[in-house]
């Protein structure tokens, strides 16, 4: 998902350059999200059965084949299409991998944690240099390092185990049957990132809306993404310490406020400390879903599916931020982001409880 974290200035590059409208940049960014929760929804079939090493190098190529080939496309239609075929056979198939494995260990919610750290620390990255170049080179300038990016990443397939080390076929499990409270933490994922999908996406166009330059909102989004170092740092030194609900309900009303003051951007600054709180939060609070979903998950099956619940919510959270932009502003997406939350809070709430008398 390091490429979300920077969708941010793609949507503003395509806009900047191709000059689509924010109803096909909603559409744009929702296509490949689409492609990838098909991508988790096939993974359900062969990710306990699949050797890992030869997915996750066939996921590598084709972000790397779907990157290159996007930077020199300037069709609206032929775009969608790499784009989902992109976000089908590299993001949904690679994460689903990275998903399961991180399921398989000890301390979900801390190793999760660390693979967030990861992202973040790429996207802050991103965000710092990326506007300077897209501004001289145009939107090649993105896509083709993001298409190099997961060709370096071959040699460290081999980092990965090479496959399951849960057995689908096992009786206890199949008799048992998934608990309920796995599919909740599906819907709060899926709920909670319609909210999330829709913001991030135009959260670089609400700067640029309040009078900021493209470049000092990139570099205000890599300040603010610093939040999202310290968020996921604090979820893995809680961990499962303080419990699940606590935490979780903490970090959801922290989301609200930075929500809050994403729609009062006036300066540079409101921007930074509204993006520090929103991903502080938000890389805070997910490692508790997947933690939850880890221990609701008996066969380790269906935890692939938060991969499609976060894709799912990201397609239709930016494709109807792209429709509210267009027709009522950019502030009032906010509104969508905040209505998400309190209701993923609730689904979480209950789910917790449920896992914590079945056990």
């Amino acid at each position: 998902m390091a490429a979300f974290n920077i969708q941010p200035i793609y949507i503003g590059a395509l806009a900047d350059h191709l000059g689509f409208t924010p109803k096909q940049l909603g559409l744009i960014a929702g296509v490949e999200i689409a492609g990838a929760a098909l991508g988790g929804i096939a993974a359900t079939f062969w990710v306990r059965r699949w050797n890992w090493h030869k997915v996750t190098r066939i996921a590598l190529c084709a972000l790397a084949i779907g990157n290159i080939a996007s930077a020199f496309v300037e069709n609206y239609e032929l775009l969608a299409g790499i784009r989902f075929l992109t976000g089908f056979l590299g993001m949904g198939t690679g994460y689903a991998v990275v998903t399961a494995a991180l399921s398989d260990t000890k301390n979900t919610v801390r190793n999760y944690s660390f693979t967030v750290i990861l992202q973040v620390t790429t996207a802050i990255l991103g965000f710092t240099f990326l506007p300077t170049y897209i501004a001289q080179t145009g939107i090649s300038g993105l896509l083709i390092p993001l298409g190099l990016m997961p060709i370096a990443l071959l040699p460290l397939v081999q980092l990965l185990p090479p496959g399951s080390a849960k057995n689908i076929a096992d009786k206890t499990n199949q008799v048992e049957g998934p608990s309920i409270a796995i599919w909740l933490a599906i819907g709060c994922m899926l709920i909670w990132y319609l909210g999330v999908g829709g913001v991030w996406a135009f959260v670089e166009r609400m700067g640029v809306e309040a009078g900021l330059s493209t470049v000092s909102v990139g570099h205000g989004l890599a300040l603010g993404m610093v939040g999202s170092l310290l968020g996921s740092f604090l979820a893995g030194a809680i961990a499962e310490r303080r419990g699940w609900i606590g935490p979780f309900t903490i970090g959801m009303v922290g989301q609200l406020v930075a929500l809050w003051y994403l729609g009062q951007l006036y300066q540079l600054n409101d921007l930074i400390i509204a993006v520090f709180l929103f991903n502080g939060t938000w890389n805070f609070c997910i490692p508790y879903i997947f933690g939850l979903a880890s221990k609701a998950d008996r066969d380790g099956r269906f935890i692939v599916l938060l991969t499609t619940a976060q894709a799912t919510g990201l397609t239709l959270g930016a494709t109807l931020a792209g429709t509210i932009a267009g027709n009522i502003g950019l502030a009032a997406v906010t509104y969508l982001g905040a209505i998400a939350s309190l209701t993923a809070l609730v689904i979480f709430i209950i789910a917790a409880r449920i896992l914590h008398s079945e056990n």
